[in-house]
């Protein structure tokens, strides 16, 4: 019985022991393998006087109540035009559409 418990130990020393060879990947951490995807660098053609020039035409937004509507522009079609309009589409087999289909 003292053999058993010893050889177990043994092969338990061994399991602890090596874990660390058992704990590592078949693919390389982020950051440590090479970047197969690369792409050639592309030089800008714009200054860095004229990139700040447009950033600071278009500040960022902040606080609140910042956001800017764009203009509404009223429509030449009256309701009774649009409702006759939708008459008419669904006489020609149009359905608008409706439920989970």
């Amino acid at each position: 019985m003292t053999k058993f418990n010893a050889s177990i130990a043994a092969a338990a020393a061994a399991l602890l022991l090596s874990g660390n060879a058992f704990a590592a990947s078949l693919q390389p951490a982020t950051g440590e393998g090479p970047f197969f995807n690369e792409q050639p660098a592309v030089a800008s053609s714009l200054q860095r006087a004229d990139v700040r020039a447009d950033a600071s035409g278009h500040m960022p937004a902040a606080g609140e109540l910042n956001a800017q509507a764009d203009a509404v522009q009223g429509s030449a079609v009256t309701r009774a035009e649009v409702r006759q309009q939708t008459r008419e589409a669904i006489a020609h087999g149009f359905r608008p559409a409706a439920g989970d289909a």
